[in-house]
């Protein structure tokens, strides 16, 4: 069964900014706005587990581990480079009376 967190309000999060928010269970996600969407992704970069908030760069519709320069799409979780292949985690998200609501 699905379930929905709110997490942060839609006023904290500017065109094509990144903040990080977490799930009930303690799970690290990214939130992101881009183009007027919202998205959510996991925070935990793939290839070598580096934080996307804390070590990530937002470039249009894309996410890159600065680590080792894997990005990603924010909008499907698609890894599009090496050394990257498998892809981010991706959760929906909802927009309900100014809060992001992320399900799970």
């Amino acid at each position: 069964m699905t379930q929905s967190v709110a997490t942060i309000a839609e006023s904290e999060l500017l065109d094509g900014e990144m903040k990080s928010a977490f799930l009930p269970d303690g799970t690290r996600i990214a939130l992101f706005h881009i183009n007027g969407g919202f998205y959510a992704t996991q925070d935990t970069c793939t290839h070598e587990n580096a934080s996307l908030n804390d070590e990530g760069t937002v470039e249009g519709d894309r996410v890159t581990c600065t680590w080792h320069y894997c990005e990603f799409s924010i909008v499907t979780g698609e890894a599009l480079n090496s050394p990257c292949s498998e892809p981010l985690k991706t959760f929906p998200v909802k927009l309900v009376d100014g809060y992001l609501h992320v399900e799970y």
